[in-house]
């Protein structure tokens, strides 16, 4: 009996739904499972069905796609390969992006560390967040983001920040910012940062009851009951690799 394997594809610069409609036929030809993820996919097949789309992937795509046994792991890689460094500064993550790399076995070659600054103190005591800034624009902003990347960059002397802030709710939404609204931000110590703003809204959920909700850490899915809250969490943190990986693609 053949073993199946399975791999994260991510595509840079288009949308999940587009890519897959491109890569349809050579799903049906080479006889693997595509299963969307939101903005990724995750292949699954014997190992030479796998390589044989990889392939066709790498040469049609060129650049713009990149695959690996899950996205944590392909940002450790490019990381590793271009001998940098990285460390967090989370709010609303709780430390759920450090904690999706150091659980890749060497990770430690990479990851330095990370702030849960959780606490507007801690943001300004530990990764020197100006006092008027969180008074004039909230924690959770662009110019937040940018200050803790700016940091944890000098906290930790890393080459590359990730950081997060965010309403996870269920409290604390705003017609401005409802819950859901997460700022996003990735820096290396040479560039300019890079803020997005993201929603991820919780309306298709079951809320306040739970959502039985898959979580792809890995080549092997899992099955949580999660909350709406812990929803916004993983998809936040979700985007942050992703927006590394982006991020390290274009530089």
């Amino acid at each position: 009996m053949t073993n199946n394997v399975s791999k994260v594809i991510i595509f840079l610069n288009m949308d999940i739904d587009s890519a897959g409609v491109l890569c349809a036929e050579m799903v049906v030809k080479c006889g693997i499972c595509w299963e969307n993820k939101d903005s990724y996919a995750r292949i699954q097949g014997t190992q030479r069905q796998i390589d044989n789309f990889e392939l066709w992937a790498c040469e049609f795509f060129k650049q713009e796609v990149v695959l690996g046994e899950c996205i944590e792991s392909i940002a450790l890689e490019k990381l590793k390969a271009r001998e940098l460094t990285l460390a967090t500064a989370e709010s609303c993550t709780g430390g759920l992006i450090g904690y999706r790399f150091t659980r890749i076995s060497g990770a430690s070659s990479v990851f330095m560390g990370g702030v849960i600054s959780y606490a507007n103190t801690i943001k300004e005591q530990i990764l020197e967040v100006s006092k008027n800034s969180l008074q004039d624009f909230g924690a959770v902003s662009k110019p937040i983001v940018e200050q803790m990347l700016h940091g944890a960059l000098k906290r930790f002397g890393a080459d590359v920040a990730i950081a997060s802030s965010g309403i996870a709710g269920p409290s604390g939404g705003s017609r401005q910012k409802p819950v859901g609204s997460v700022f996003i931000g990735v820096q290396a110590a040479d560039s300019s940062p890079m803020v997005e703003q993201h929603f991820f809204p919780t309306s298709n959920l079951n809320t306040p009851a739970k959502h039985h909700q898959p979580i792809d850490y890995a080549s092997a899915t899992l099955s949580y009951n999660i909350t709406a809250r812990e929803y916004i969490q993983l998809e936040a943190s979700t985007k942050a690799i992703e927006m590394l990986i982006k991020y390290l693609n274009d530089k």
